[in-house]
C-alpha cells in the first residue's frame, strides 16, 4: 500500500465532497483520483501537474502534502485535524480545476501529457533500441529488492488509515439538505419557544437533530457550521433543562444560528459579521453559565 498516494487521495476526494458536483464534475475528478492512483512515481506525476495550467496550482499544494507525509514525523493524536487541514487546504483549488476542466478537457491533457513523456523516453533511447533493451535486460537483477518495511512503518500506515477510513465521504447537495430541511421548521419552533408552547418530545427531537448536523459539518471540516449547530442545541438543551428562559434575545441569538447555517450553506453573498458575532457570543455566554452552574 502506497500511504502517500492515498492518503493524497483521500485528500482530494474529501475536498470534493465540500463542493456542489454534477455528474460531470464527480466525472473529472475520478480521473484526478485515477491519474495518481495510476501512477508510478507519485513524486514525478505531482511534477507533471504543476506543468498543466489547470492543474498547476493543485500540484503545488499536493506536493506540500506529499512531503508532510513523506518527511514529517506524524503526530497520531492530531492526524485527524491534519488530514482535515490539508484537505480543506485544497478545496479552493478543485473547485477552480472542476469549474474549467471538463472529463472530455481532462483526458485530453493527460493524453497530452502522456505522450509527452513517451517522446522523452524514446529521444532517451537514442539510435540503438536494441542496445538498450539489451543493457536494460542485463541490467536487470535476478531478484527485484523491494524497500524494507518495518513493523513500526505498517503500524504507522495502519493507524493513519484507520483514521482516514474514519472520515465521512458525503456528497455536498446530500450534505446541504440534511442541514437546511429542518431549518424552517425551526424557525417557526423558536415563535412557540418563547411562549413555551412546545412538548418535551418535540425540543429533543429537535436538540437531537440539531447535535447529529454538528457532528456530520465536525467530521467533514465545516467548523464554523459545527459551531452554530452545537450553539443552538445547546440553547435549546438549557431551555428544556430550565436553567435559562427563553426570552426575546435568547430566541433572537437562537435565530442568528440558523441565519448563519443557511447563509455558510447557501454561499450567500450577504453580510453576516453581525449574525455570527451574536451567535458565537451566546455560544459562550450559555457555556459559562454551565460552567458557574
Amino acid at each position: 500500500m502506497d500511504l502517500a498516494k492515498q492518503y493524497i487521495i483521500q485528500c482530494i476526494i474529501t475536498a470534493a465532497n465540500n463542493l456542489r458536483l454534477s455528474s460531470e464534475k464527480i466525472e473529472t475528478v475520478a480521473l484526478i483520483r485515477e491519474k495518481l492512483n495510476s501512477a508510478e512515481n507519485l513524486t514525478e506525476e505531482i511534477k507533471n501537474f504543476k506543468k498543466i495550467t489547470e492543474l498547476s496550482k493543485l500540484g503545488i499544494k499536493l506536493s506540500e502534502i506529499h512531503s508532510f507525509i513523506e518527511n514529517q514525523k506524524i503526530d497520531f493524536l492530531k492526524l485527524s485535524d491534519k488530514f482535515k487541514e490539508h484537505s480543506y487546504g485544497i478545496v479552493g483549488e478543485m473547485n477552480s480545476i472542476l469549474d474549467v476542466l471538463t472529463p472530455q478537457a481532462a483526458r485530453a491533457v493527460f493524453q497530452k501529457q502522456e505522450e509527452s513523456a513517451v517522446k522523452i523516453d524514446l529521444a532517451k533511447n537514442g539510435s540503438n533500441p536494441d542496445k538498450t533493451k539489451l543493457e536494460n535486460f542485463i541490467s536487470v537483477t535476478p531478484e527485484i529488492q523491494l524497500p524494507h518495511r518495518s513493523k513500526a512503518d505498517e503500524m504507522r500506515e495502519a493507524i493513519i488509515f484507520e483514521e482516514l477510513n474514519k472520515e465521512v465521504t458525503l456528497d455536498f447537495e446530500n450534505y446541504e439538505d440534511k442541514v437546511l430541511r429542518p431549518v424552517k421548521e425551526l424557525d417557526s419552533f423558536l415563535n412557540r419557544v418563547m411562549k413555551y408552547e412546545f412538548t418535551e418530545n418535540e425540543i429533543k427531537g429537535f436538540i437531537r437533530i440539531m447535535k447529529d448536523n454538528a457532528e456530520l459539518s465536525r467530521k467533514i471540516g465545516f467548523e464554523i457550521l459545527s459551531n452554530m449547530h452545537q450553539i443552538f442545541s445547546h440553547g435549546l438543551e438549557l431551555i428544556d433543562r430550565k436553567k435559562i428562559a427563553a426570552s426575546a434575545n435568547v430566541v433572537e441569538s437562537l435565530r442568528a444560528c440558523l441565519i448563519v447555517i443557511v447563509a455558510v450553506v447557501r454561499g450567500k453573498e450577504v453580510d453576516i459579521t453581525g449574525y455570527l458575532t451574536r451567535a458565537e457570543n451566546f455560544g459562550k455566554s450559555i457555556s459559562s453559565n454551565q460552567k458557574e452552574r
